[in-house]
C-alpha cells in the first residue's frame, strides 16, 4: 500500500494510491451499473486497487479528476467485464484534493463524465487490460468548474496501466506516461 506524488515544472500534479483507497472518501453505494465486457489477452495485475488524482493549471483555472477502481478475479469470466455506476451520487466536499483551495472538490459520480471511463478503457488496447475479472469504479471527485469527460479518459487509462504496471513510477515523466492515449 502506497501513495506517490509527482509534479511537473507545469505546476500540474499527479497522484497514485496503489492498494489502497484516498483518505477520507468512502466508495459508492450504487447499485445499478453499466457494464461492458472487454477482450483481453496479456495484462498481467499486480496489484487489486488503484486511483489517481490530476491538478492541471490551464489558463486561469485547474483541469482536476480523481478515480479509483477495484480488480476482483475471484471470478472468472471471459474477458474484462468493467462495472461503472450509472445512479447519480450526492457528491460532498473533499478537501484534501491537489486542486487549488478555491475550487470547489466534490465527491460522487457524474454521469457526464460517464462515457470517458469506458473511452479510456477502449484506448489502452487489448493486449494491456488485465485478462479476466471484474474492474469496478468505486470513486470519483470533480471540481465544479474544472473537470470534463477528457481528464476522466486520462484517469482511466492510468490507473488501468497502474493495475499491470510492475514498478512503480519513479519520475514525474514515468508517471504522467501513465496518462497518455
Amino acid at each position: 500500500m502506497s501513495c506517490h506524488n509527482f509534479e511537473k515544472a507545469s505546476g500540474t500534479r499527479f497522484r497514485l494510491w496503489l492498494d489502497e483507497a484516498p483518505p477520507s472518501m468512502e466508495p459508492t453505494r450504487c447499485h445499478l451499473w453499466e457494464s461492458k465486457v472487454f477482450v483481453s489477452a496479456e495484462g498481467i495485475p499486480h496489484r487489486k486497487s488503484v486511483a489517481a488524482e490530476i491538478a492541471r493549471p490551464v489558463g486561469g483555472m485547474t483541469v482536476y479528476g480523481l478515480l479509483s477502481v477495484t480488480l476482483d478475479q475471484s471470478i472468472k469470466t471471459q474477458g474484462l467485464q468493467v462495472n461503472v455506476p450509472i445512479e447519480r451520487t450526492e457528491g460532498e466536499s473533499w478537501s484534501l484534493s491537489l486542486a487549488p483551495s478555491y475550487d470547489k472538490v466534490l465527491t460522487g459520480f457524474v454521469a457526464e463524465y460517464m462515457p470517458g471511463l469506458f473511452k479510456g478503457i477502449e484506448d489502452i488496447g487489448e493486449g494491456a487490460l488485465p485478462s479476466f475479472g471484474i474492474l469496478s469504479f468505486e470513486r470519483m471527485a470533480h471540481s465544479d468548474i474544472g473537470s470534463s469527460i477528457d481528464i476522466f479518459r486520462e484517469l482511466t487509462r492510468a490507473i488501468v496501466r497502474a493495475l499491470t504496471m510492475k514498478q512503480v513510477p519513479e519520475t514525474p515523466d514515468d508517471a504522467f506516461a501513465l496518462l497518455a492515449v
